[in-house]
């Protein structure tokens, strides 16, 4: 392989459980064997980092920066590997915060089609578990001392589930994959915990859903000690502004006043209290000085992401009714406007109900959008969805036009709110920002 595109191409020559939904949830199709394989093939690199391994519905992607941002804020090396991605494939293999450059992916790309000759033509590793390993040989040439690894799906048959981690991390369980993990949350819960390994700790962060005792259960079967962000922990909130979050907290029994976190919104101290906890149990929380450095300095984009381009665009990849719900809360709290225009675009198999009805509380107009994204779509049933919540909801399924038609009838007292999928912040973001003059940054 010569070219990026080549190695793209490899890559998504296999089964890619994120873009085809098709495929049953079991230990067929979902296991974490191929995955053990490869590494093996690969000469078990993941022996060379120590592992935190975090799970979770909402926030784990923002727990696993939050993290890396603490450990590197003490010259820390880190490799992280997190999922989706916002705008290309290499953001998800990062070392030291900067991802794998082309060059980097082509490489190793280049040394699995040996490896996959090594499997049964009818079981071979998918894209995703291929990543997975790409991610872990990677951080082993680039010497890397902590490997924050975050689960696709669940975590019981997830392919990160390799791992012996030095700390398992489960953040706010919620409603989503339900076709795979479950239509009760009790089954969702116990999914997720099956990233809990014999003898190592648990954190468990804040849950909205009473399902605690399901990790406690779990813990006490695999001999974990299991601890629980909310009986630890208490934070209080000290202001909000469109830019972060200002905050103070005791994270079991270490006090930390008048913390700044570059993040906005409660859920995102929850989600900072969470990854303060773990850290502590880990003995590695950085200085006073350098703690308050990493959580003024930590970045994700298109969550609550806001850019300014004549008009004022918040971006949030709010997938879920949970993350919709603390969506609003921080829209109601934090982001002063005169109208809310909304522009959602949500892909199949999503709780389209949930999302919506959250969105219509809140907006005065609401369009509804189609992600750009090889995942199936059914706009139509979104559109029929909005418009029974929110009567004069409009339908523009191109994404430009709808965001150009958002800028017409809006002002720059307004807020054009962007968001219920991944697949249609990114495209929106790398829009604004190239029309900004701005290049696509993460």
């Amino acid at each position: 392989m010569k070219t990026i595109d080549e190695a793209l191409d490899y890559l998504y020559s296999f089964i890619n459980h994120e873009t085809n939904t098709s495929y049953s949830y079991d230990t067929i199709h979902y296991n974490v064997d191929r995955t053990v394989k490869l590494l093996e093939l690969l000469g078990k690199p993941e022996k060379s980092s120590k592992i935190i391994h975090v799970a979770g519905t909402k926030g784990k992607g923002s727990v696993c920066h939050i993290l890396n941002a603490l450990l590197r804020v003490q010259n820390i090396s880190t490799g992280m590997f997190t999922s989706p991605h916002i705008f290309r494939v290499n953001e998800r293999i990062s070392v030291n915060g900067v991802e794998i450059g082309d060059e980097g992916l082509i490489e190793l790309t280049g040394k699995f089609p040996v490896l996959i000759e090594e499997f049964p033509s009818d079981n071979v590793p998918t894209t995703f578990e291929i990543l997975t390993a790409m991610a872990m040989y990677y951080f082993e040439t680039k010497s890397t001392s902590y490997a924050i690894l975050e689960t696709g799906m669940g975590g019981r048959f997830d392919s990160t589930n390799f791992c012996d981690p030095v700390v398992s991390v489960i953040t706010s369980v919620s409603y989503d994959h339900m076709d795979k993990l479950g239509e009760r949350i009790e089954q969702i819960a116990f999914e997720k915990a099956g990233i809990i390994k014999h003898g190592r700790p648990v954190v468990v962060g804040y849950q909205v859903h009473d399902v605690k005792e399901i990790f406690r259960k779990k813990s006490e079967d695999e001999g974990s000690p299991c601890y629980m962000v909310s009986d630890l922990c208490s934070y209080e909130i000290e202001s909000h502004t469109p830019l972060g979050t200002r905050f103070s907290a005791d994270i079991d029994g270490l006090s930390l006043e008048h913390l700044y976190l570059s993040l906005c919104g409660k859920h995102q101290v929850e989600n900072a209290v969470t990854a303060l906890l773990s850290m502590k149990l880990l003995r590695m929380l950085p200085n006073t000085v350098a703690l308050r450095s990493a959580l003024k300095n930590v970045f994700l984009p298109a969550r609550l992401e806001l850019i300014e381009r004549k008009r004022r665009f918040l971006l949030d990849s709010a997938h879920n009714g949970d993350s919709a719900r603390v969506l609003v809360q921080a829209l109601r709290t934090t982001y002063p406007r005169n109208k809310l225009i909304t522009v959602a675009g949500i892909v199949k198999g999503k709780d389209v109900q949930g999302i919506l009805r959250h969105l219509s509380e809140i907006s005065d107009v609401l369009i509804v959008t189609e992600p750009l994204t090889h995942k199936e779509l059914d706009t139509d049933y979104v559109f029929r969805v909005a418009r029974e919540l929110f009567p004069e909801a409009l339908l523009i399924p191109d994404i430009y036009e709808a965001i150009r038609y958002a800028e017409r009838h809006s002002n720059e007292r307004d807020l054009v709110l962007i968001t219920g999928s991944f697949y249609t912040t990114s495209p929106a973001r790398s829009y604004l920002l190239e029309k900004k003059g701005e290049r696509t940054v993460y």
